[in-house]
């Protein structure tokens, strides 16, 4: 099997790029649909016993006495509210601080892990692209066909590097940037599908898994 494309197909080249991107993909979406980066914390009724008897028919001893049990239940709740949130910080922290393997890598980490590792494999594929042509189009497909490929390929490509560039902006706290962030995904399964519906439907899927006979 040949390096680089041609008259014969894919190369093996282009192959690898495809299928390691396709691949890193489904971990990232795999992680970041499954990762909770802001866990919930369960709330807590922190009304005492006797509560519902305050406001006329108890002391002012008591009255102070339940509200001094309910501060320190809130207080007590707001602590490990806290606690959460800076349990979910470190793993962000421990990530951006370079300290990938001292200790366990969390889902949070993962994801931007991947996250950095599909923006490198979309560079390759892009430096990749500008060293080697494109083989010819399968006869297979029809000129709408190929008008499709071509922007849903050029899409896919922009969406490896927006999509993990907002992702990553997130985490750093620029929330503003959900509504960009949630675009780019819906944009890249638009794209996604008309990418796959084509291949599928012209049963052309095979020139980017097998080589071609007589190479």
């Amino acid at each position: 099997m040949r390096w680089r494309n041609g008259e014969h197909g894919y190369g093996i080249v282009t192959k690898v790029l495809h299928w390691s991107t396709v691949a890193l993909l489904l971990g990232q979406l795999a992680v970041g649909y499954v990762m909770d980066d802001k866990p919930d914390v369960p709330d807590v009724d922190c009304d005492p016993t006797g509560e519902d008897r305050s406001g006329g028919d108890t002391s002012d001893a008591e009255e102070q006495r339940l509200d001094a049990l309910e501060e320190r239940c809130e207080q007590a709740h707001e602590a490990r509210a806290e606690d959460t949130e800076d349990a979910v910080g470190s793993a962000w922290s421990d990530l951006w601080s370079g300290d990938l393997f001292g200790g366990e890598l969390t889902l949070p980490g993962w994801h931007v892990l991947l996250g950095l590792a599909i923006v490198a494999i979309g560079v390759a594929r892009v430096v990749w692209r500008r060293t080697t042509t494109l083989p010819p189009w399968d006869p297979r497909l029809t000129a709408t066909d190929r008008v499709v490929l071509h922007w849903a390929e050029r899409t896919l490509l922009a969406l490896l590097f927006v999509v993990p560039a907002t992702g990553i902006a997130l985490v750093v706290g620029s929330d503003d940037l959900v509504p960009l962030h949630i675009a780019a995904h819906v944009c890249f399964y638009v794209a996604l599908v008309a990418h796959v519906g084509v291949v599928v439907r012209r049963r052309v899927v095979g020139r980017m898994l097998v080589a071609p006979r007589g190479h």
